[in-house]
Order: C-alpha cells, then sequence, then structure tokens
C-alpha cells in the first residue's frame, strides 16, 4: 500500500529587516517603542539611512516587536502579582514559582508563530534557556541541601538538649550511675 505524501514544513525564510544588521533592527524598535515613532517615520528614516525595506515588512516586525513588549508588560504584571500574592514565601517557594514561571514561557515560545511559521531559536537562545533552568535547579539542590543539613544539625542539638535534661532528671532523683547512663544511651541512640 502506497503512503500519502507527507506536506513539506515550510522553510523559515528571514524578512527583509531579518536581514538587516543588528544596529538598524536595534534603532527600529528604540524609535518604535522608546520615541513612538510610526512606521512612515521609521521607513523615512532607513531610507535616509540607505537601507531599503519594505512598509509591509516594517509593520509586520513593528507588529511582533509590539506583540513582544506586550507580552513583557503581561509578565512583569504577572510577577508583580505574584510577588504580592506570595509576599510571605520562603526562598524555596520563590524559586519554584520562577522555575514554573520559565519553563511556561519557555513552552509558550516553542510554541509560537511568526508570521504563520514557528520560530525558530538560535543556538544562543537555547543554550541561554537550558543555562537558566539548570542554574534555577541547582540554585534548588543547593538550596535543599543547607536546609537539610540545618534540620540534621538542629535535631541533634535538640536530641542532646533532651540526653541532658534526662540525665539531670535522673541524677536529681538519686538513680544510680549505671541508670542515668542508661538513659542517657537511650536518648541519644549512643554514647556520644
Amino acid at each position: 500500500m502506497a503512503r500519502p505524501a507527507r506536506p513539506k514544513a515550510a522553510r523559515h525564510r528571514p524578512s527583509s529587516i531579518d536581514k538587516l544588521d543588528k544596529e538598524v533592527r536595534e534603532l527600529i524598535g528604540q524609535l518604535r517603542m522608546d520615541h513612538g515613532w510610526t512606521i512612515d517615520e521609521i521607513r523615512t528614516r532607513l531610507l535616509d539611512m540607505g537601507q531599503t525595506v519594505s512598509r509591509s515588512a516594517l509593520g509586520r516586525h513593528v507588529r511582533t516587536l509590539e506583540d513582544m513588549a506586550a507580552e513583557l508588560r503581561e509578565s512583569q504584571m504577572m510577577a508583580t502579582a505574584l510577588a504580592r500574592e506570595t509576599g510571605n514565601a520562603d526562598q524555596s517557594q520563590m524559586l519554584d514559582l520562577n522555575s514554573q514561571l520559565l519553563q511556561a514561557n519557555m513552552f509558550k515560545l516553542m510554541l509560537a508563530t511568526k508570521d504563520g511559521e514557528g520560530i525558530q531559536l538560535g543556538a544562543k537562545d537555547a543554550k541561554d534557556f537550558a543555562d537558566a533552568l539548570r542554574s534555577i535547579a541547582l540554585t534548588r539542590k543547593t538550596e535543599l541541601d543547607v536546609i537539610e543539613k540545618a534540620e540534621k544539625r538542629a535535631a541533634e542539638k535538640a536530641t542532646k538538649e533532651a540526653a541532658e535534661k534526662a540525665t539531670r532528671a535522673a541524677r536529681a532523683k538519686g538513680l544510680s550511675k549505671e541508670t542515668v547512663e542508661s538513659i542517657r544511651f537511650a536518648v541519644l541512640g549512643s554514647d556520644t
């Protein structure tokens, strides 16, 4: 039985804006986001600089910038609300929360589309995401190790204090030295 032909995956073709130098793309973002320039004003500035871009490509690029800025504002509002909500949260809860937010945003980015095609992460972007997740995981592990050691020290201290109290009480009642040592051993679980 013949297999049906699989549709070819669409290849992402860089737009004319993507082909511009990084500095020029950053200038577009600054003019639009920081100074509120219109698409026509930005295009005129680019033409004055010797850059040729279509108005539609510039419009798509600016729309993408605005969408990203809106998502960033939404994330910041969410983080502020969560910080307010979890104002009394300990460091561990905040690490968990940050990890979940980072993973959710990474998943959202993987599902996002640009001009009807999936967004491709560059190697550096993917490495930065992975490094951020690894950093949070290592911080969480370190924190858990510190908590575990602190709890162990606190338990040992409490056990020694209980052994001392039991020993003092047994001596005060006039129990023999062997009985006092047996009580101390029973509380501590060893001769230490």
